[in-house]
C-alpha cells in the first residue's frame, strides 16, 4: 500500500507560488462579509462569514476582527527561501472546500540513523480559512526506506526546550516578519531531527521481548483487552478489531524494511511497525480504498498524535 504521506494532496508543480497554486487549483482568494437572513437582510452581529471568491462557498464564520491570510500570502512566506535553495517545494493540498490549506517543503540536509537508515527532513505550512487556527509550521521527518512520517507535537517540542509558539505565525504580522519566523522554524527542524536520529540510534540497542512488543503495541494504539477473551489463539485477550490490528502488526515485523539484522527485536523496530501501520494500513478502508480524512489525520491530526504517543512511549525506554 502507498504511504499516507504520498496520498495527501498532490505534488507541488511550479517554480514559484503563483505557478504552484495555479497548477494545484488553489489560486482562489477568500473574502469576508456580513451575515444575511434568507431574505437578504443584513444580520447585526459581531460575526462575519469567510467565503471563496471564485465559487461563493462558505468556509467558516469568524469575528469581525479576523483578517484572512490569502493562499498566495501563506506560500509567499516560503518563496524567498525556495529561491535561496534553503528549501524545495514538495506537496500541496486543501481540506474540504478550502477550510484548511497545507503545503510541505523538503530541507536540503538529511540524517543517517546508525550509519544506514536515512531520515529526510520536511516542514509543513498550514493555514485555516474557517477561523479555527493561525498559520502553523509543523516540523516532520520521513524515514526514507519505507516513507513512514513522524510530525512533532507539542510534547516533543517542549521536551526539546522549544516554545511551540515559535512555530505559529500571526495572520497580522508583516511579510518580512513571517519569513524570519519561518526561517527560525527551519532551524528548529534541524534540532529536532538531530535529536530524533540520535535517540533512534540508541533505540536500536534496546532489546524487546515478545511480551515487551505486545504491551507496547496495545498501549500505543489503545487496543482494548478483556481477560475473558484470553485463549491459545488470543494470548492478550484482545477484542476482534484489536486482534486483527495486532496480527497485522506482527506481520509488519517481518517486512524487509523493519526486519533487518540491525533492527530485529529492538525498540526502533517496534516504533517503525506502529508508524508503518498508521501510515500505510490505517489510512485505507476495509475495502482497500483510501480514507481521505485518515490520510490527513495521519499527518496533521489524530493519527499523527498516535505516532507521537508511540514515540513518547518507546523513547521512555531509554531512561527506564
Amino acid at each position: 500500500m502507498i504511504a499516507s504521506y504520498m496520498l495527501m494532496g498532490q505534488e507541488a508543480v511550479g517554480a514559484n507560488t503563483d505557478e504552484v497554486l495555479k497548477n494545484a487549483g488553489l489560486d482562489f482568494r477568500v473574502e469576508r462579509e456580513p451575515l444575511y437572513t434568507s431574505k437578504g437582510r443584513e444580520v447585526r452581529s459581531k460575526f462575519q462569514r469567510i467565503f471563496r471568491q471564485d465559487n461563493d462557498v462558505t468556509l467558516g464564520v469568524v469575528g469581525r476582527t479576523y483578517h484572512p491570510m490569502q493562499n498566495h500570502d501563506l506560500l509567499g512566506i516560503a518563496d524567498r527561501l525556495v529561491n535561496k535553495q534553503d528549501i524545495a517545494w514538495d506537496r500541496i493540498g486543501m481540506v474540504g472546500q478550502g477550510e484548511k490549506l497545507y503545503a510541505s517543503f523538503t530541507l536540503p540536509d538529511s540524517y543517517r540513523i546508525d550509519g544506514w537508515d536515512d531520515l529526510d527532513q520536511y516542514i509543513y505550512l498550514t493555514n485555516t480559512h474557517d477561523g479555527t487556527g493561525a498559520v502553523k509550521c509543523i516540523p516532520a521527518n520521513v524515514r526514507f526506506g519505507c516513507t513512514n512520517q513522524f510530525a512533532y507535537h507539542r510534547k516533543q517540542l517542549v521536551k526539546a526546550g522549544i516554545n511551540p509558539r515559535d512555530l505559529t505565525i500571526r495572520h497580522s504580522s508583516k511579510m518580512n516578519e513571517r519569513i524570519k519566523q519561518f526561517e527560525k522554524a527551519i532551524g528548529i527542524v534541524d534540532i529536532l531531527n538531530q535529536n530524533f536520529a540520535n535517540q533512534a540510534s540508541e533505540l536500536m540497542s534496546v532489546e524487546m521481548t515478545e511480551a515487551d512488543k505486545a504491551t507496547y503495541y496495545i498501549d500505543a494504539l489503545g487496543l482494548t483487552t478483556d481477560e475473558k477473551l484470553v485463549d491459545a489463539d488470543n494470548e492478550w485477550g484482545l477484542k476482534t478489531r484489536g486482534l486483527n490490528t495486532f496480527n497485522h502488526l506482527k506481520e509488519l515485523e517481518k517486512a524487509s524494511t523493519n526486519n533487518t539484522s540491525a533492527m530485529r527485536d529492538t525498540a526502533w523496530q517496534s516504533f517503525n511497525v506502529v508508524t508503518e501501520f498508521i501510515d500505510h494500513a490505517w489510512v485505507h478502508n476495509a475495502s482497500g480504498t483510501v480514507n481521505a480524512k485518515r490520510v490527513e489525520s495521519s499527518i496533521l491530526g489524530t493519527g499523527a498524535r498516535l505516532k507521537a504517543k508511540a514515540w513518547d512511549n518507546i523513547s521512555a525506554r531509554l531512561v527506564a
